[in-house]
């Protein structure tokens, strides 16, 4: 950066360091505050909401306390920011010129360690994308738990797996066409041999195999983040990857994880209203993150599956260990974030304390699992460390309720160390040696109101007002003049002073140092510590499942290589938890023979779309072992899950809301199976009719001849209602509709059959349009269902009844109208409840004029 000719060298020093920082805030610290200048002044104030000053030059800046920086780091970071530390690297009072500075460490949005800027609930991801031979391999790791993930995609599908890890920082060692997300390009200039060695040596292993990891362009991603991390100061230890292969997981695009609301709705993004909001009564904030990863990836493996069903129907039918052990997880901390702090030296005194309370409870835990009458949480109970261990190396060392900053010192229990135990004496004894002090030197002169007192500049001083001047002996040495009184030092204060500043110093020293001795004991425990932690959060999550399943009355599934897939009285699981009427369950039932698709018609507001969810949630829920909304569920293990509802557009990106259904739709026919299940509503809307009906047509008939998947076809098209008659393998379904004095009911019951009609003018006069238009509504339908045409092959939709009726003008017959315009081109039938809602809408204004 360019700095001012005539500065200070104090200022050089900040432009030299900004130099090698240009892309982040810097944090300049001077005393007691870190100092911003500048572009980072004009920026960080605003973010922050802080004032912005300027020094006598004019230069910008703005400041924050160093001992209370945290939130203020924490806004710039939620901004997109990054921001390099600067500390002093020597005391200013032993400096000889400008005090030393340089940057201990740089934060960025996606390696937070800190509690303060991260969700308990929520992983915070950095995403590493490495480019090889036409494959993107993807290593996802979250730096606040250690945990990383591996996993590849071609260059066309990348947005998928930013869209489902939904990472807080994209790296990457080349520009990613196509990429929908921000992405930091960090210089790669190394092979697959450095990489090899640098992965290799991080996790002190022998081979790549040895660590589950296959591929070359898996070791470069992980050899990048392990670079990204070293340029950033920040020492982490990652876990042991985990692969996930599309074998053994059941794969969800980001377009399915959105559009079933799994862990963030689609109103504003948060957990309200989601499957992980009703499946969570999980106690740790482990378990939570689990819980929300084993929603995003289910399992695929059977005997996985079953082990998760089996201890969760054990779990559900034991009410009082169930609530044993949600009373022990109750007290664990967040032991996975603690131990990443520990492993990069940034843990504080309370991190300690808080792994020592964790752990408390961790005995009684393995009792209950060794006890449990289940063989899987015998076995878990017999491999389960309760680390009884690292309790009584943090219980000897400190003390109960540390201080927040190991600067502050009082860290280390009493007994625990001679010397911290004698200076800590000569520091409480010297509070006696100053009474006696004053006591003495008040019978010396004579002056009553005479005070020792202390303060961090002067030090230790005798303070004596003026009007008692004259009393003050000569061995008194004046140390500082105020308007009302002086303050002095005498040889016996002066001696006191110099041991107890020796002695705070030397205890400062003393205490940091155990501490860190403690520490790095702790840190040769972690992989135990992680081990016990990946243990609790299962358990947690298990226990969770098994909570919901007696809340929410779920029924364990049936689950395998079957062909068919049979829910009986299924039930959306969010929706049921936000009706007040009574749920009306659903039947559905598919095979691979003659019911691999089911069309299904029927008005909006029937229930289609929650039947077509609740579909894909039953099935996704018992692959990921958790029992089900329904009264009985036979699921088939399948291979992905695809949906294709509600309307979106991608403006920004210049695409329309028809290209991207057909984006959506594409991606789909391309991937799907004949083990996977398709859900797809309104395939076709957004164009012509005639268009809409031969792409949704031709796409049911692909599925159905080429793919075989099984499949929910709804939509507003009845011509489609012809395919099973047409193409062997799809059954028609239709929601129940009854109608009873001039009154349409939704029954809310899915059912053999097509529907004959699509109600949307009901549908539009339950929005609450004027009765003018639902009346004329009427008018013109009744008139297209009986087809009169005029003699140019055009509806007769122009003479109305309530027009000459309510309007003093009738409308010439020869005059333009964009009504009649506007009236000629709708198809009531077909019409998607939106549309009736926008062309209502418009004849409403027109009828206004």
């Amino acid at each position: 950066m360019e700095t001012p000719q005539k500065t200070t060298p104090m200022m050089r020093q900040y432009g030299e360091i900004k130099d090698n920082y240009p892309e982040t805030i810097l944090f300049f610290r001077m005393g007691d505050f870190y100092e911003m200048f500048f572009e980072d002044a004009q920026a960080a104030s605003k973010i922050m909401g802080i004032a912005l000053t300027s020094r006598g030059d004019g230069v910008p800046m703005c400041g924050i306390p160093y001992h209370a920086y945290q939130p203020y780091l924490m806004k710039l970071i939620r901004a997109g920011k990054n921001v390099a530390i600067c500390e002093q690297l020597e005391d200013p009072a032993t400096a000889k010129g400008i005090v030393k500075r340089g940057v201990v460490r740089v934060v960025t949005p996606g390696t937070i360690l800190e509690d303060e800027g991260l969700n308990s609930a929520s992983n915070n991801f950095v995403a590493v994308l490495w480019t090889e031979k036409e494959q993107i391999f993807a290593a996802v790791a979250d730096i606040s738990t250690g945990q990383i993930f591996l996993e590849k995609c071609t260059p066309a599908n990348i947005n998928d797996i930013t869209g489902r890890w939904k990472p807080a920082e994209v790296i990457s060692h080349k520009e990613i066409e196509g990429l929908n997300r921000p992405v930091s390009v960090i210089d790669a200039s190394f092979g697959t041999d450095t990489a090899r060695r640098r992965v290799l040596e991080h996790y002190s292993a022998a081979s790549e195999k040895s660590l589950g990891i296959d591929g070359e362009g898996y070791l470069k991603a992980i050899a990048l983040l392990l670079t990204y991390t070293k340029n950033l100061m920040l020492d982490v230890k990652l876990k042991y990857p985990v692969t996930l292969a599309p074998e053994n997981r059941l794969h969800l695009d980001s377009i399915a994880v959105k559009t079933l609301e799994l862990v963030e709705n689609s109103q504003d993004g948060s957990e309200r209203n989601t499957l992980f909001s009703v499946l969570n009564f999980c106690r740790t904030s482990m378990g939570a993150r689990l819980l929300k990863n084993w929603l995003r990836y289910p399992l695929r493996s059977k005997e996985s599956i079953l082990r998760r069903l089996e201890i969760v129907e054990y779990l559900s039918t034991q009410s009082e260990l169930r609530g044993a052990l949600f009373d022990a997880l109750s007290t664990v901390y967040d032991m996975e974030r603690i131990t990443a702090r520990l492993l990069a030296g940034r843990c504080s005194p309370r991190d300690l304390v808080w792994l020592k309370s964790s752990v408390v409870s961790f005995p009684k835990i393995k009792e209950m699992l060794l006890s449990a009458a289940n063989p899987h949480l015998s076995e878990t109970g017999e491999t389960f460390n309760a680390l009884e261990g690292i309790y009584s190396v943090i219980d000897a060392a400190i003390v109960d309720e540390p201080p927040l900053n190991i600067k502050e010192g009082g860290i280390i229990r009493e007994g625990y160390d001679k010397n911290v135990d004698e200076l800590k004496a000569l520091r409480k004894d010297s509070r006696t040696h100053l009474l006696r002090i004053e006591t003495e030197e008040k019978k010396k002169t004579g002056i009553s109101t005479l005070k020792v007192k202390y303060n961090k500049v002067f030090g230790y001083y005798i303070e004596i007002s003026k009007s008692n001047l004259d009393r003050v002996p000569e061995y008194y040495d004046r140390k500082q003049t105020l308007v009302n009184a002086e303050r002095f030092t005498i040889p016996e204060l002066k001696e006191l002073e110099t041991k107890l500043v020796y002695a705070e110093e030397r205890l400062g020293e003393l205490e940091y140092a155990l501490f860190t001795q403690v520490r790095d004991t702790l840190a040769n425990y972690s992989e135990m510590i992680r081990a016990s932690a990946e243990t609790v959060s299962e358990i947690d999550c298990l226990s969770s499942l098994a909570e919901a399943a007696v809340r929410n009355r779920y029924t364990r599934p049936q689950i395998g290589a079957f062909e068919e897939m049979d829910i009986r009285e299924g039930r959306h699981p969010v929706v049921e938890k936000n009706i007040t009427d009574n749920y009306v369950p659903n039947d559905l039932y598919l095979n691979s023979d003659d019911s691999r698709m089911a069309v299904i018609t029927g008005p909006n507001m029937a229930g289609k779309s929650t039947y077509l969810r609740m579909t894909a949630l039953v099935a996704l829920m018992a692959h990921t072992g958790s029992f089900v909304p329904a009264a009985e569920a036979k699921i088939p293990l399948l291979d992905r899950i695809f949906t294709r509802v509600g309307a979106s557009d991608n403006l920004a990106g210049g695409e329309s809301t028809f290209m991207v259904e057909m984006t959506e739709t594409a991606n789909i026919l391309h991937n799907a199976t004949d083990k996977s299940l398709i859900i797809l509503d309104e395939i076709g809307r957004g164009t012509s009719t005639f268009d809409g009906i031969s792409i949704a047509w031709s796409v049911a008939e692909y599925i159905l001849e080429r793919l075989k998947a099984k499949t929910l076809f709804a939509t507003h098209y009845h011509e489609l209602t012809d395919i099973p008659s047409s193409i062997r393998g799809a059954v028609n379904l239709t929601t129940e509709v009854r109608e009873w004095n001039d009154e349409v009911i939704f029954m809310r019951r899915v059912i053999r059959g097509t529907a004959d009609r699509s109600y949307g003018i009901h549908v539009a006069k339950l929005a609450g349009l004027p009765d003018y238009v639902i009346n004329r509504g009427y008018e013109v339908l009744s008139k297209l269902e009986k087809n009169e045409f005029g003699t140019d092959g055009t509806p007769k939709l122009s003479q109305s009844k309530i027009r000459q009726e309510k309007v003093v003008q009738q409308m010439l017959i020869f005059e333009d109208s964009p009504a009649l315009d506007e009236l000629r081109s709708m198809d009531i039938n077909n019409m998607t409840p939106v549309e009736a809602l926008n062309t209502l809408a418009r004849l409403k204004k027109i009828s206004e004029k």
